[in-house]
């Protein structure tokens, strides 16, 4: 032990950093706010954050305060999850500890709450961030998207409060599974570990994907450690999001285990959602009433739109066109116009979940549907009938879905039906 007193011992400072995340079709979103006044590091970008107020409060409660501060969102402290801690020195010398927590669900619109300190507040994509951004919340972030649990930045004299990518000073810390695996593990710059930098809104695996796992010997850690690592499926955490965690023996269930490890491109395939995809064209008469086909080997779903399930390599309107051909004779001429996306939930009749899109076939002649020849290993009749007419003749989800992609068709609006389930 150093120093020969409390008057020896090192002491320093501990703060708090909110990473307010939304999801986006563009991918995750996280809050940033623009320092301003007689502040450090003012005109430069910056996460929500700030000190402990004393002894009496956790990092729990005082990022949870900090949020109502400074945003004026509510954060219910159940809510919150860690994200990364950061062991930082400023190029004064002074160093400081900051934890970095993720909140992805909060209540009220985030606003500018301090004016004075704060002059703006955007919503930025986790991999476009702005400049100039200060040096340390930059470290965090990247941290935290290459998945580290704990890095350290010590800047250097001489080297800006502002984040500069030709002086990254930031090193991530290995967790106790790669070091287990590897003795020799240090931590390593963050511009090497380019390969391992996930965002997480990809490479999360979706909680239903994950079956029981079973065991298996990972080739690195047994040739290094002589011993099979288990990788287990765990539950899914507030967000929907299942981890991975490297042990000895399954993890026991639980609903804060939110460790996962690295994997090969090949193994992580292994634990993805598992799902098949189908692909329909959705035909009405001259006067809107919707075209189906008779199931010859279907008892549970009778009447069916022309598609049926893509082929490995085709897309979405190739096997419309392919499945049109086939089970009609029909071409459709297009171009792709999208009614709807139907999703469903695996159970007892298929246990894969399946992803479909729906797409206009347009309205055909009295002529074209007396033409149309089916293939009698599938279909054995054509029928056209006004939409009321079909409730009776199919099942009650069958109906619904194909009242969505007549409405759809009707408002010019696509439909999102994920009600449809096996």
């Amino acid at each position: 032990m150093s120093g020969t007193g409390g008057a020896g011992r090192h002491t320093e400072p501990l703060d708090v950093h909110l990473i307010l995340r939304r999801e986006t079709g563009h991918g995750p979103e996280i809050l940033l706010s623009r320092r301003a006044g007689a502040v450090y590091a003012a005109e430069l970008w910056h996460l929500p954050s700030g000190h402990l107020d004393g002894p009496h409060e956790d990092v729990v409660t005082a990022v949870v305060r900090e949020a109502r501060e400074e945003t004026g969102v509510v954060v219910e402290p159940a809510d919150v999850r860690a994200a990364v801690t950061v062991h930082h020195r400023s190029p004064a010398g002074s160093s400081r500890t900051g934890v970095f927590f993720e909140v992805r669900r909060w209540t009220g619109e985030p606003r500018i709450a301090e004016p004075d300190v704060c002059d703006a507040m955007e919503w930025v994509r986790l991999d476009a961030l702005p400049a100039p951004m200060v040096a340390y919340c930059r470290a965090g972030l990247d941290a935290y998207a290459a998945g580290a649990r704990l890095a350290v930045h010590f800047q250097l004299p001489g080297d800006t409060i502002a984040h500069d990518p030709g002086a990254d000073r930031l090193r991530l810390v290995p967790p106790v599974e790669a070091t287990e695996s590897d003795p020799t593990a240090r931590p390593v710059p963050r511009t090497q570990l380019a390969v391992r930098r996930r965002l997480m809104n990809r490479d999360m695996a979706p909680a239903d994907s994950l079956a029981p796992a079973e065991p298996f010997t990972a080739a690195d850690s047994s040739a290094a450690a002589g011993r099979p690592v288990v990788h287990a499926a765990v539950p899914a955490d507030a967000e929907g999001i299942a981890r991975l965690r490297a042990t000895d023996e399954p993890a026991v269930p639980s609903e804060r285990d939110h460790e996962h490890v690295w994997m090969p491109p090949e193994q992580y395939a292994e634990t993805v959602l598992k799902a098949t995809a189908f692909a329909c064209l959705y035909f009405t008469d001259e006067n809107d009433r919707p075209l189906q086909l008779h199931s010859v080997y279907s008892p549970f779903h009778p009447w069916q739109l022309v598609g049926g399930t893509m082929d490995p390599g085709e897309r979405p309107w190739q096997t419309a066109v392919r499945e049109c051909q086939e089970e009609t004779g029909l071409t459709p001429s297009g171009p792709p116009r999208l009614l709807a996306m139907v999703y469903s939930l695996p159970g007892a009749e298929w246990p894969y979940s399946t992803m479909g899109l729906v797409f206009d076939g347009g309205r055909l002649t009295t002529a074209q549907i007396r033409a149309i020849v089916v293939n009698p290993q599938e279909h054995d009749e054509v029928r056209v009938l006004p939409l009321p007419d079909w409730k009776a003749l199919m099942p009650p989800r069958d109906f619904a879905r194909l009242s969505a992609v007549a409405e759809a068709r009707r408002t010019g609006v696509a439909a999102y039906f994920d009600a449809w389930d096996w």
